[in-house]
């Protein structure tokens, strides 16, 4: 038998050394667990918001597709009621013919329809979907752009999708136009080119595009669906993420708004939106036309008025109907003499304020117009981003500097 001498197994500093051995095991790891289960939880959040990027890339494809399918049907709509009325071609609306000469015609020539920005995100960050479930996502996305890849290239390549006229043969249309300011002569142009051949095979194959073109939006549709299903994203958790993936700046506020607002476009035109303390407001352009045929330019001024109220981080104008202010301002324009005829009939064919005063009246007291635009303000209280919502379900967005007293 064997016997101890003493009954302590340690030793007063065996067990300091033990314990102080088990706090650091045990600190080391709840240190590394929780960094675990921290990192675990970042790389699940990263998880959802790309997954919710790239399934709204997927629902802009098919919206965009959806447009595409939409437009080409209006234009082959518009070229078959011209084939059937070629006889009084001449007295067609010019909306009409324009509409028909877009069927067969590149203006742009830039074949790329689809942003590839959030594809390359998506590819570039494969690592965080290693430990996902379900690996059908992945699958599903990596399917949806090897078919968007495939639908670009056909549109830009196979025969049945590419315009018959070209950039560079439309715009020698235009440069080889007789009339003063350029401009095409619709009437004559389609009366020659609706007998071309390759413009009839193009025209033939237009329900063909149109019926490509929903295809792939309802395909494109249904993986969106599945993925959302796959991944447990609802409709409203999604538009929540475009929303804030949309806005900067902060909430803008009653006080804030108060004074005039300008932006630019194009580099020369001016918007400006000017708020008062009574609830009104006014918005003023100043649009800037320029000419071949005439140095400086000729500056359209209309400005309206309404009420306007702020509604959380939305900003509601409603527009006066009995209130239109149209102006046409030439007095920097100079030309030669023998430009004095093209200038004048110029004028007179787009510059009638008495008419465009008419028409806005008219359409504002047939269909009163109303705005909601979401808005935000920056730090310095001097810019605001303002979202626009398009009755097609767009929304672009426009920025606006503050005009400081004296400017």
């Amino acid at each position: 038998m064997i016997h101890f001498k003493n009954n302590r197994i340690l030793s007063p500093w065996g067990k300091g050394f033990l314990t102080s051995v088990l706090g650091t095991t045990i600190s080391i790891l709840l240190t590394f667990g929780t960094s675990a289960l921290v990192d675990s939880k970042m790389k699940a959040d990263i998880q959802r918001q790309t997954a919710m990027m790239v399934i709204h890339d997927i629902d802009e494809c098919v919206e965009k597709m959806e447009k595409i399918a939409e437009y080409e049907e209006r234009k082959n709509k518009a070229v078959q009621y011209i084939l059937t009325h070629i006889d009084q071609i001449d007295s067609l609306p010019a909306d009409t013919l324009q509409l028909a000469m877009d069927m067969f015609t590149d203006y742009d020539g830039d074949p790329r329809i689809f942003d590839d920005s959030k594809e390359n995100i998506f590819k570039s960050s494969q690592d965080i979907w290693s430990d996902l479930d379900n690996m059908a996502f992945v699958d599903n996305m990596e399917q949806f752009y090897h078919e968007r890849k495939y639908v670009q290239n056909q549109m830009a390549t196979n025969l049945i999708f590419k315009d018959p006229i070209t950039h560079d043969e439309y715009w020698q249309m235009v440069l080889d136009s007789k009339r003063s300011d350029h401009s095409l002569d619709y009437a004559a142009i389609l009366k020659a080119k609706l007998k071309d051949r390759k413009i009839i095979f193009h025209i033939d194959h237009s329900p063909n595009r149109a019926r490509f073109y929903r295809r792939c939006a309802q395909d494109w549709r249904d993986i969106s669906d599945r993925n959302k299903f796959i991944m447990n994203i609802d409709d409203e958790e999604l538009a929540e993420y475009i929303r804030k993936s949309q806005r900067s700046g902060n909430p803008v506020g009653r006080r804030d708004l108060i004074g005039q607002w300008e932006r630019k476009a194009r580099g020369i035109d001016d918007y400006y939106y000017e708020f008062l303390e009574n609830d009104s407001f006014y918005f003023k352009t100043i649009t800037h036309y320029a000419n071949s045929f005439y140095d400086g330019d000729i500056l359209w001024k209309s400005k309206i008025r309404g009420k306007w109220q702020v509604d959380g981080d939305s900003l509601i104008l409603e527009y006066d109907t009995k209130y239109v202010e149209v102006k046409t301002d030439r007095s920097g324009v100079t030309y030669r003499p023998e430009m004095r005829d093209s200038v004048e009939n110029f004028f007179r064919r787009y510059f009638d304020e008495k008419k465009a005063t008419e028409q806005t009246l008219k359409q504002l007291e047939s269909q009163p117009k109303r705005d909601t635009f979401c808005v935000t303000i920056n730090k310095a209280h001097d810019k605001l981003e303002v979202d626009l919502g398009g009755s097609d379900g767009d929304i672009s967005t426009r920025y606006f500097k503050r005009v400081k007293e004296g400017e």
